[in-house]
């Protein structure tokens, strides 16, 4: 058995290495919290604490054996949490490795479509950091870099604000975005593994950009629920961070999904991916 390493499981780390674990490999990753994690279905998993300011405390055991090596979680303070704790100790690491990013790294472009290879120029800081992130992991391993989308699925979509009440519709002329369903994620992140390349970028997102407003709207109607009023971006006082994703016009597509690893996406555009994750609920 081969052995995965993932740092983070959480929303992506976890049905991903449920992913690899159906192929046969062997679990061992990180979480601040493992207490939280289910012990349902993990019972063959070494799990380890994670955090910024706690570092794994025996890595020489933790990387033992390791034929890949996936990390998920974000820049943290402008730098990546991972390779700050632990570069010296992964110096040796000659398997396959991969990064979790996201297309925030991209620039606007409301009249273009951003593919892996448009310069990015991201408008913000946490683009900026990704970017920085993304380029240790290409130097220290030639890694392989996954670029995601807004990522939805179970537990993590508009229903479950609509139902609660907490869910809002926020208007900006111009505003779009990509989505990438967490199931997609993991069937192109194991599909990679499969077929190697190092140092390549794979654009995870789906084939139909929508303003937030559209999908809100969708996710309504599909449980019979009326939706919010919209709210224009100057009225919603969100944080600077929060606004920032409101202010983007961003088209994303990919020329290795399909080409490349021959895969198809399970849930193409937000319509199907909404209305599997309601099928799963009954």
């Amino acid at each position: 058995m081969k052995t995965a390493f993932i740092f983070g499981l959480g929303y992506v780390g976890v049905p991903l290495a449920r992913a690899l674990e159906k192929k046969g490999w062997r679990i061992r990753g990180t979480t601040r919290t493992p207490s939280k994690l289910s012990r349902k279905n993990i019972q063959n998993w070494k799990i380890l604490p994670f955090e910024t300011e706690r570092p794994l405390t025996n890595p020489k055991r933790a990387f033992e054996g390791v034929d890949v090596l996936i990390s998920t979680i974000t820049a943290i303070d402008g730098s990546d949490p991972v390779l700050d704790a632990h570069a010296q100790d992964l110096a040796a690491f000659s398997g396959w490795a991969g990064y979790v990013s996201a297309t925030s790294v991209y620039p606007d472009m409301p009249n273009g479509i951003c593919y892996e290879d448009t310069p990015v120029a991201p408008a913000t800081a946490r683009g900026r950091a990704r970017i920085v992130a993304e380029a240790r992991w290409q130097s220290q391993f030639s890694a392989e870099i996954f670029r995601a989308a807004g990522i939805y699925g179970p537990g993590r979509s508009p229903f479950d604000a609509l139902r609660n009440g907490t869910a809002r519709i926020i208007e900006q002329e111009g505003q779009v975005f990509n989505r990438i369903h967490v199931a997609d994620i993991c069937q192109i992140i194991t599909t990679a593994i499969e077929q190697p390349r190092p140092g390549r970028i794979i654009n995870m997102a789906d084939q139909k950009p929508a303003p937030q407003g559209d999908v809100v709207r969708y996710a309504a109607s599909l449980i019979g629920v009326t939706p919010p009023n919209p709210l224009k971006l100057e009225d919603a006082k969100l944080s600077a961070m929060a606004e920032s994703f409101y202010v983007s016009r961003r088209r994303v597509g990919s020329h290795v999904i399909k080409p490349e690893l021959g895969l198809d996406l399970m849930y193409p555009n937000y319509e199907t991916g909404l209305a599997a994750i309601l099928a799963k609920e009954h």
